[in-house]
């Protein structure tokens, strides 16, 4: 197995929203999608895995007043034709969906077959051109490579945080109702704040940096998507396949720097027939 290395991709106007109830840098099933197309754009056979490391994000909004609000950029489109698309209540407000955009800059590294080709010269720089990930337009990249190991791919990027999943912390403790809970106590500020100082008061021990990094560069997002219906031919389907409702599976990931954790692959799969995940794990 050998890598290509994608390093310092620009993007602009990204979807920072991986759940209809979070704001967050684009979801892993973004970067499943886009290393799937630039596979198949390659002649691929497939894609073997992937690897993301973060290095900048900036969120399109504004934070309002002492609160710390943050307030996403909306964006609005044309009427409707026949301008259906109106409040009924209010003649000039057009209806809108809440969104939540960003610009982000990360490194991809996909894992390829020794047999698998990339043409530098004519397919790569065709699909990047025309590239999107995560609806965000790609407007520039450094300068592509082939590497041969982890460790040439984490000398050739020199820094950054790689993503790592994190599913062994989704743990409910004592007096959690939910898996909500648990994603709220490792995210919180002052619930994390408390449950250290419990874990603390218990084992009468300093946290190592270990733990006070985990709760730094901790956060949820969508890591693949759980079919709610069954599949069924449906009027207006792309390609005229079948088609389902789903709703996104949340978990945890973890931002860890390059030198201290390395770059973990990611796999897309299928556990059974109405599941698609994104993970690192067997």
């Amino acid at each position: 197995m050998s890598y290509l290395v994608i390093p310092r991709i620009r993007l602009q106007n990204a979807n920072a929203q991986p759940a209809w109830w979070m704001i967050a840098p684009p979801p892993m099933t973004a970067y499943a999608g886009f290393s799937h197309a630039l596979a198949l754009a390659l002649g691929w056979s497939k894609c073997q895995g992937f690897g993301v490391v973060h290095h900048d994000i900036q969120f399109l909004g504004e934070f309002e007043g002492e609160r710390g609000l943050f307030l996403p950029h909306q964006f609005r489109a044309a009427s409707f034709i026949d301008k259906d698309d109106y409040s009924s209540k209010n003649q000039y407000a057009l209806s809108s969906q809440p969104t939540a955009r960003c610009h982000l800059n990360v490194s991809l590294v996909i894992k390829k077959d020794e047999d698998d080709a990339v043409d530098f010269e004519s397919a790569f720089p065709r699909f990047m051109r025309g590239a999107r990930l995560a609806g965000g337009t790609v407007v520039d990249h450094g300068k592509a490579s082939l590497q041969d190991s982890m460790e040439a791919v984490i000398k050739y990027l020199k820094t950054g945080h790689a993503i790592h999943e994190r599913q062994d912390l989704m743990v409910m403790q004592e007096g959690e109702r939910d898996m909500l809970d648990v994603v709220l106590r490792l995210t919180d500020p002052q619930l994390r704040f408390e449950a250290a100082n419990k874990a603390k008061s218990a084992s009468r021990e300093k946290p190592d940096d270990a733990d006070e990094d985990l709760h730094s560069w901790l956060m949820p997002t969508a890591l693949g998507y759980l079919a709610i219906s069954e599949f069924q031919n449906r009027k207006n389907v792309r390609g005229g396949l079948p088609h389902a409702f789903a709703e996104p599976l949340v978990g945890m990931v973890q931002y860890q720097t390059l030198r201290r954790a390395g770059i973990p692959i990611w796999r897309a799969t299928n556990p059974n027939t109405q599941t698609f995940l994104v993970t690192t794990s067997n």
